[in-house]
């Protein structure tokens, strides 16, 4: 094998290395991230924070209304217990009562109106709730298709890594820094020679840098600088 086909295999390694890890990463965030199941748990969060909130405000609403109610009933009671003779004190009970009724009437409409809210978000949530068991159950399946596939795509890495290693070691310091070098500058550092041009940057070689390409030594494109590999 000569040099510059196990400099261009070195790179098409490390290419497939950085794929690789690459793949890992993306599938890694899959794991700990699903949009799906997290919308779905966002909104069933802010249903029930919802919910609770009228909840808590039907409550108060509903002790404040209590007091009010008592208090008909007081008078209810005393208008109707035969013990109240006056015509005016009669008369002052019953606006009074009647003031209480106009001002519990708008506390209950206000209830009445919660009562509906409440009823609708709990047949809401119960959706939702739906919604985030079938996110929930699909992320748990996916991810472990993907612990799956994980294992396979580090054991075929850890294969990869090894063959780097043999390749490296197979390759003179000299030609090793070269390459290293020109990765900092280019992204692909040795390119394939077809029909007399280099196809990192497609410039026709000259017969003398074909020829060179041809034989056991490094040689880069005149124009671009790349290691030239002849297949």
């Amino acid at each position: 094998m000569s040099l510059a086909k196990r400099v261009f295999e070195l790179q098409q390694v490390e290419f497939s290395i950085q794929g690789h890890i690459k793949q890992l990463e993306e599938m890694d965030l899959r794991i700990r991230h699903n949009d799906q199941f997290e919308q779905a748990e966002a909104s069933l969060k802010t249903a029930e924070s919802e919910r609770a909130g009228i909840e808590k405000q039907y409550k108060e609403l509903d002790a404040e209304a209590e007091a009010p109610r008592a208090q008909i009933r007081q008078i209810t009671d005393k208008l109707y217990s035969g013990k109240i003779k006056n015509p005016k004190e009669l008369v002052s009970y019953e606006q009074e009562a009647g003031l209480l009724k106009a001002s519990l009437a708008k506390k209950d409409d206000v209830l009445l109106d919660m009562m509906e809210k409440l009823e609708s978000g709990k047949v809401g949530i119960k959706k939702l709730k739906e919604v985030y068991k079938t996110a929930l159950g699909a992320w748990e399946s996916e991810k472990t298709e993907l612990k799956v596939l994980v294992d396979e795509v580090k054991k075929e890495l850890s294969e990869l890594e090894k063959k780097r290693g043999e390749l490296l070691s197979s390759i003179d310091r000299d030609t090793l820094a070269a390459y290293e070098g020109l990765k900092g500058r280019k992204g692909q550092v040795v390119v394939k020679v077809e029909q007399g041009r280099c196809l990192g940057c497609r410039v026709a070689l000259s017969v003398n840098e074909l020829q060179r390409a041809r034989g056991n030594a490094i040689v880069t494109c005149g124009n671009c600088g790349r290691i030239l590999y002849l297949s």
